[in-house]
């Protein structure tokens, strides 16, 4: 079962990336907060994203990734980007994390 982080708690560095995009602490968590309401509204309706989807919509709104990048990452236009967002999501696994932790 995996553990999500408290309030209190902060992301091991290693799953933070250079922000290319600059919101506010309560923007980033206005936007976390909105975005779980949404997979779990679609998760009632049996249709929620995968974790690659949840990770990568998680980095924009944290602001590591625009909205284009975001875009193209999830149509699989960047290979690399796909490697690395999967190996995140083992490297979450592996810490015992999941995406709601981002």
């Amino acid at each position: 079962m995996n553990k999500t982080l408290s309030s209190q708690q902060t992301l091991p560095e290693e799953f933070n990336r250079p922000k290319v995009m600059h919101y506010s602490d309560e923007e980033i968590a206005e936007g976390r907060e909105l975005y779980h309401q949404l997979v779990a509204s679609f998760a009632l309706e049996g249709q929620e994203p995968d974790d690659f989807g949840k990770v990568v919509s998680l980095e924009r709104i944290r602001g590591e990734l625009t909205p284009e990048q975001e875009e193209l990452i999830l149509c699989g236009k960047i290979p690399s980007e796909t490697k690395r967002i999967n190996e995140k999501i083992q490297h979450l696994k592996d810490a015992g994390l999941s995406w709601k932790d981002l």
